[in-house]
């Protein structure tokens, strides 16, 4: 894949819209670019960050109107971002804000494996 410049913010648009559902590596891409962008911030902002990276890939999880394949490989790389704003945790807010997230991970994979696996099944 060639690496042309593109913004952070058409990077997650076309991911949410699963225009790249055949290009997984678009979202390695965005995930490794992630972490080169989090690096150069402060705790708080890297936090905002990996939490925005969370919610584009659990919306993409989440719309059925996306290729299930797709969707697929987003619910297998959500624990990245989560994973990364588990060692942010410096408040007591932030750890809220972390279990709410893996709360609302957990109930919404447990409900989009299932419609996954019914998919197959037709």
């Amino acid at each position: 894949m060639s690496h042309y410049l593109v913004p952070f913010s058409v990077l997650e648009q076309t991911i949410q819209a699963g225009q790249c559902a055949d290009s997984p590596e678009v979202l390695y891409h965005y995930l490794s670019l992630t972490e080169e962008y989090a690096e150069r911030l402060n705790i708080t902002d890297a936090a905002l960050l990996h939490q925005r990276v969370f919610n584009v890939l659990l919306d993409t999880v989440c719309d059925t109107n996306i290729a299930p394949h797709w969707r697929q490989t987003c619910l297998d790389k959500v624990y990245l971002p989560l994973s990364h704003l588990k060692r942010l945790i410096v408040t007591y807010q932030d750890a809220r804000t972390y279990f709410k997230m893996e709360h609302n991970l957990r109930i919404l994979s447990h409900y989009f494996i299932s419609s996954f696996e019914q998919q197959g099944q037709h």
